[in-house]
């Protein structure tokens, strides 16, 4: 489509006051002359930079009218936005604020408390430069080194500042993947310092942890109550306090490389218990099968059929693409989650969830007439082929996070009631249906654990050994066979 056209068509949909539009007329008039003629399909970063400059207007009212554009499909990304990579917070970071006519320097730590401490300095310029000035960049290296330079010193170093300097140590990926942790964890580990590990043990000196004091610290979390917005109060589940110990150890690990600390305590201290996880659910396979058959032919009929046939995890599935699918079997590259609120590829949970699962018969033709009415609808709106093999309304990804909302409309739809406690079905539970029926079928766990993705068999040995009890009443019955009958003749 002509961007001229694009731009009239989003400025006519505005509805804000008379000052913000006649702003926004501008702009577009403005853009309009830059962009004559010019696809918008074209519009690419480097055309953006050219045009908008230094004119934070222009850019905002090009990124708005770009970002309605992506939503319509006409473009794959908003290239006015400037992508920023995730960086460590012992990086600490330099911008330019207008309304002060200054660059800032600023890092961020944790304080005792658990919450996060800014410390910034404002370097004030006369104009507004492409980078940041030399003075700007030596406060940012002064702040640096005052909040970050040597915070550990034997002796004195309290828990709090090392977990601010573990975290600020670590390297974390950068958006859509590449070396480093996972920013998803990176920030569970951050979540986990500031809220379980420093209110409780913040203060305390790191030459002063023993097995006691964290041990302590365990069975005070496990007896701690919390008030959830609903108003019920819950404790601490089995898994958090897990996490919690884990982090301090990892920490205290890196304190042990760092010569801070001669030995690790958490590995001497014992696991404390809390609130154990509710137990892994499963479908029948009528229920599964109730499913699959209300549902086929829907926009997520194939969908739901994938998942209960493979296994697959929630992110695995909504980031298979067409070029994925060969027409009789699918191969798990990436998948797709949420970063900072946004839907990006990424790496897979393990090395071996990488793998090539054969379809059923019955699943390749679901998912033939699903590429059949895909492509059809494609085509009557004026849409690109899409990439991935499920999308939503617009043409796009589907957010990991909404698809509880449409897994409850079809458990709806195949008269699927909730568990016996109430609870609603989750998505993740056609995995656990998945690995159910396999092993009922005493499919070997060795291939169960392969077609699951898992980085040993051990881990579903672990999670779904208790779906296997049922084995024991043919382990009975094989052994009555073998020695039954000749016991009973003597």
């Amino acid at each position: 489509m002509n961007t001229e056209q694009w731009l009239d068509r989003w400025l006519g949909s505005r509805v804000v006051g008379p000052k913000t539009l006649e702003r926004y007329e501008r702009a577009v008039e403005s853009l309009k002359k830059s962009l004559m003629f010019i696809d918008i399909s074209e519009i690419n970063p480097e055309l953006v930079e050219k045009i908008c400059g230094e004119d934070p207007s222009l850019r905002s009212v090009l990124s708005m009218a770009l970002g309605e554009a992506v939503k319509a499909s006409l473009l794959k990304s908003n290239p006015a936005v400037i992508k920023r990579e995730q960086r460590s917070p012992k990086e600490g970071s330099l911008f330019y604020r207008a309304n002060r006519k200054a660059w800032v320097a600023q890092v961020t730590r944790l304080g005792p408390d658990g919450k996060r401490v800014q410390n910034v300095k404002y370097i004030k310029v006369e104009k507004r430069t492409k980078n940041p000035p030399d003075a700007a960049i030596r406060a940012l290296e002064e702040l640096k080194q005052t909040e970050f330079g040597s915070i550990l010193v034997k002796g004195k170093s309290t828990v709090s500042e090392l977990m601010t300097e573990w975290l600020a140590s670590i390297r974390v990926q950068n958006i859509g993947g590449g070396e480093g942790l996972a920013r998803t964890t990176f920030e569970q580990y951050e979540s986990l310092a500031r809220h379980q590990v420093i209110p409780w043990i913040g203060n305390i000196r790191v030459k002063d942890l023993d097995r006691v004091r964290v041990d302590k610290w365990l069975k005070d979390l496990e007896a701690t109550a919390y008030v959830l917005p609903s108003g019920k109060t819950r404790t601490y589940s089995a898994n958090t306090i897990r996490l919690s110990r884990v982090v301090l150890g990892k920490a205290l690990q890196w304190a042990m490389r760092e010569g801070v600390v001669s030995r690790n305590v958490v590995k001497e201290s014992s696991p404390a218990g809390g609130r154990s996880r509710p137990e892994k659910n499963a479908m029948s396979e009528d229920q599964a099968r109730q499913l699959i058959e209300a549902t086929r032919g829907s926009d997520l009929g194939a969908l739901w059929a994938l998942m209960i046939t493979t296994g697959l995890r929630r992110g695995e599935a909504l980031g298979l693409r067409w070029q994925d699918y060969d027409g009789e079997s699918i191969t798990v590259t990436s998948q797709l989650k949420l970063e900072g609120g946004k839907v990006v590829r990424g790496d897979l949970k393990t090395d071996k969830s990488r793998r090539r699962l054969k379809l059923p018969d019955f699943l390749v033709t679901d998912l033939e007439d699903h590429r059949r009415t895909q492509l059809e609808s494609a085509a009557r709106d004026g849409r690109k082929s899409p990439e991935l093999i499920f999308i939503n309304s617009n043409g796009g990804p589907i957010r990991p996070d909404n698809l509880n909302k449409r897994f409850a409309s079809a458990c709806k739809k195949a008269g699927i009631g909730p568990h016996e406690d109430g609870r609603a079905w989750s998505v993740h539970e056609l995995r656990h249906t998945a690995a159910s029926q396999l092993l009922s079928n005493r499919v070997p766990m060795q291939i169960v654990s392969r077609t699951l993705g898992h980085s040993s068999i051990t881990v579903t040995l672990d999670v779904y050994s208790h779906l296997s009890d049922s084995d024991s009443e043919s382990v009975a019955d094989a052994m009555e066979n073998m020695y039954g009958k000749k016991v009973s003749e003597k």
